[in-house]
Formats: structure tokens, sequence, C-alpha cells
């Protein structure tokens, strides 16, 4: 039995099962750090009531448990509440749009490099067979599972025996564009914005949905530009290849990861993924001041729950591609140079293959560790920032970031090629000094430039309109 699930069902499958339930059970008891962190900052008493007894268990309803049973409170309490439709909403697109957010959201977690690559072997009986290694090779493809690569296959002539080695990376899908196929992927939530809003048939939720595509089109070119930096820095799309050719040192100590060497890059990938999730301080698709609840004004019970739980997977999912990109994603620095055998038999040339499978597990504890760090200034900055005008999240889009990561992208190819890019599009001490200095001047010049340019138009003004009677307010009777 045992044969027969090792063959028939490939590791992606245990990855895919476990990092989901990782991912929606992180979901639920982020709203629960959400509201620690909000209490935390706010100086006050957060969520610490409900317990994992809800009062009614025995042993357990006494207990408090630091509030941890308030995630499970808050889904019995979604399942539980009315599920109420307003009369003339688009009845199939009214559902349609929450389902098309949280679709979205599971698929993008596709390419995450949780753990580097597991290598095993294989031992495969060829006794009989008038071609040994060609037969090792059939049986090779046929029981390993698959999206395996076959490195070697070492044939045993006094034992007809064949010993397979192959490899098969910690992740669902190793796809040689990752960053491009989760950005593509994410940028498809806003339908579920969009439609959410078009067929609430609510002003409200109309102009939610509006603001949200605006928000959008506009935050997705300096990302994209921001992430063009490193594709043009490592010569690839893939996540897995961006991660493992950050895990060496500079000057033998300091992280070769990409926050230090593009700082600028990373504070714009970090602002864009702020907006594209419609978090504070850009989340104006759902201004309550403005818009009462913006897109979602209509929508109550599970259908909402699938809106909130949608925005806090989608913040896990950037967060993880922001990992990957800038912090080395699962890379643990400097216990590789303090203790070496740690990793067991890893590869010199190729610091992401192990032997070992706790050490892929390691590995995916300390990338979701990091993960979490990001959510972290997710919340804090919600909680420390207020929301800005509408016209001037425009303004930070078209008049400062965007032209800030063109510069930043030509800087960057710059630096690569009087530094000197190597054939293994490594960037080594030289280039790393040569792409912080870019990033600098890029940082200093924007700032120079802003004192310079004409302002802004101001948006923020009284305007005529005809025929109004609030045009002239008038006095009261007894001031005239």
């Amino acid at each position: 039995m045992l044969d027969w699930i090792q063959t028939h069902i490939p590791p992606w499958v245990y990855i895919a099962i476990i990092a989901h339930l990782a991912i929606t059970g992180a979901v639920a008891y982020l709203i629960l750090l959400e509201r620690k962190t909000a209490s935390w900052v706010q100086d006050r008493i957060g969520p610490n009531r409900v317990g994992l007894g809800f009062g009614i268990i025995p042993y357990l309803k006494d207990m408090h448990m630091f509030g941890l049973g308030q995630p499970l409170a808050d889904g019995i309490k979604f399942i539980l509440k009315e599920d109420y439709r307003p009369k003339n909403v688009d009845k199939i697109l009214f559902t349609l749009a929450p389902g098309v957010m949280i679709t979205v959201i599971i698929v993008s977690i596709a390419t995450l490099p949780w753990g580097g690559v597991h290598e095993a072997t294989r031992t495969l009986n060829v006794y009989g067979s008038a071609d040994p290694v060609a037969r090792a090779t059939q049986l090779a493809h046929e029981q390993i599972p698959g999206n395996a690569e076959i490195v070697s296959i070492d044939y045993n002539e006094g034992y007809p025996t064949a010993i397979v080695t192959y490899r098969y990376p910690f992740q669902i899908s190793n796809l040689n564009i990752g960053v491009l196929f989760i950005l593509a992927t994410l940028s498809l939530a806003v339908y579920g914005v969009v439609i959410g809003g078009w067929a609430s048939n609510n002003k409200y939720s109309f102009l939610g949905g509006l603001r949200a595509t605006a928000n959008m089109i506009s935050y997705e070119i300096p990302l994209g530009l921001a992430v063009l930096c490193l594709v043009a820095t490592f010569g690839t799309l893939s996540l897995e290849t961006i991660t493992e050719k950050q895990c060496h040192y500079w000057l033998g100590f300091i992280p070769a990861w990409n926050v230090f060497s593009q700082p600028v890059a990373f504070m714009m990938f970090l602002i864009c993924i702020h907006a594209e999730a419609n978090r504070a301080p850009f989340d104006v698709a759902e201004a309550e001041q403005e818009l009462v609840g913006g897109y979602h004004t209509e929508y109550s019970a599970m259908r909402f729950a699938l809106f909130f739980l949608a925005e806090y997977a989608g913040m896990v999912t950037t967060s993880a591609v922001c990992v990957a990109l800038f912090f080395g994603g699962w890379h643990i620095p400097w216990i590789d140079l303090i203790w070496p055998n740690l990793f067991g038999d890893t590869h010199s040339a190729h610091p992401e293959v192990t032997t070992s499978l706790i050490v892929c597990i390691v590995r995916s504890l300390a990338f979701f560790t990091k993960t979490l760090g990001i959510i972290f200034i997710f919340m804090w900055a919600r909680w420390s920032l207020p929301r800005f005008r509408f016209d001037q999240i425009m303004m930070l889009a078209w008049r400062a970031l965007i032209p800030m990561s063109l510069a930043l992208l030509l800087a960057t190819i710059a630096a690569g090629y009087f530094a000197g890019y190597r054939t293994d599009f490594v960037v080594h001490g030289r280039l790393g000094i040569a792409l912080l200095i870019a990033n600098i001047a890029v940082l200093v010049g924007s700032m120079v430039i802003s004192t310079i340019i004409p302002a802004a138009p101001q948006t923020n003004r009284r305007m005529k309109v005809l025929g109004s009677r609030f045009q002239k307010t008038p006095l009261p009777a007894a001031s005239v």
C-alpha cells in the first residue's frame, strides 16, 4: 500500500494540502492578530475573553486562553447570520463575486517556493533485462512521483539493481514564470471587487468598485517595474531560482538578500502590495466614512466572509512573494556557517538541494515566519496611518512611484553593465554595492526633483456648480 501511495501520489499533492491548510488556518488567526495589533498600537486591551471552550465545554469553559477561540466564534457567527440579498441585485454576479476573489487567491499560491529542493534515491530491480539502463529509465519514469527531475541512474552489474537519484521541489508547481503567474493571478482579484460593486445595484458599492479598478491599474505599473528590476538582475522569472541565488553571503557574513542591494525596490513593492490588497491607508474602495462599506456594502453572512478571508489570504500570498524576492525566501542566515552539518548532504553548487526532509520542513517554517513579519507591517501600517484621499493615492502612483520605478530599472541595468554581470546571474559583492549606490542615487535624485517640478493641481477645492442652492449659503436673518 505504501509503495502504491509513493508511486501514484506525487509529493506536490501533500505540499498543496498542507500549504492550503496552513494559509487558510493562518487567515483565521490573522484576524485575531489584527485585533491584538490594534490594541497594542492604541494602548488598549484586545480580544481576550473567548477561549476554546466557548463557555460551554467542561474543563475549558472558564479558560480564556488569550482569546484563541475568537476566530472560531467569528466563523460560527458568519455561518449562522442571515444571508441577506437585496431585491434588485444581479443574483448570479452577486454570488459569483466573492467566489472569484477566494478562488483566485487559492490558485495563486501554486508557485511559492516553500523549502528548496529535496533529493532522494530509489532502488529499482532490473534483473533479466537485456538493456538494464533503458529498463531502469523506464521504471524510473513509471515509479518516481511526478514533478521530479531524475539526476542520475547508477547500475550495479554484480547485483542487477539500479539506484535512481531524483529531486523534486518543495512547492506545488515549479514554474519558470512563477513571479509572472502570481502577479497575473492576483490581479484577477479586482474582478471580484468590481463585479460585487456592480451587481449590488448600490451607488456606494459601484463607486468602491471603480476606485478599486483605478487603484489596481495605477499600482500594477510600479509593482511590475519593481519586480522587473530583480528579473533584469537574475535573468529569470522563477521564484525558486531567485530565492536560490540569494543563499550566499557578502564579506562572508552579510546575507545576499535583495533587500540590502535593492532597498528602494523593496519599499516600492511593499507600498504597491498594500495598494493591491486594498489595505489601509489605500482602502478607499471600502472607506466607511465615504462609501458606507464600499463594494461589500450589501453583503452579509458567508458572502461577506469570503471577501474578508480573500483579503487576508491575498495579504499572505503577497507577503510570501515579498519574502521570496527580497528576504531570501527559505534561507536561514548564518546557521550553515555556525553549524555546517545541520543541512546534511547539501550541494555547495546548489544550496537549495538537500537530502533531509526535515530540513525542507524547517525551511518552510522559516519562510512562513518571515511572511508573518511582512504581514505585521501590513497591520502596523493600518493602525498607524490615516487613510489617504483618493486624489493623493493617484498622485502617489503617477507622480512618484511610476517615474521612480522607471528610473530604478534604468539604474539597475546601468549598474549591472558597469559592475559586470556574471554568467551565473549571482549578485556578487561588487554588483551588490553598485545596485545599492544606484538605489540611493534614484532616491536622492527623486527628492531633489520633487522640489523643482511644479506642484500637483489642487483637487481638494470648492467647485462652482451652476444652479446649486448651496452655491451661496444664506446667512441667518439675525446677522443680516
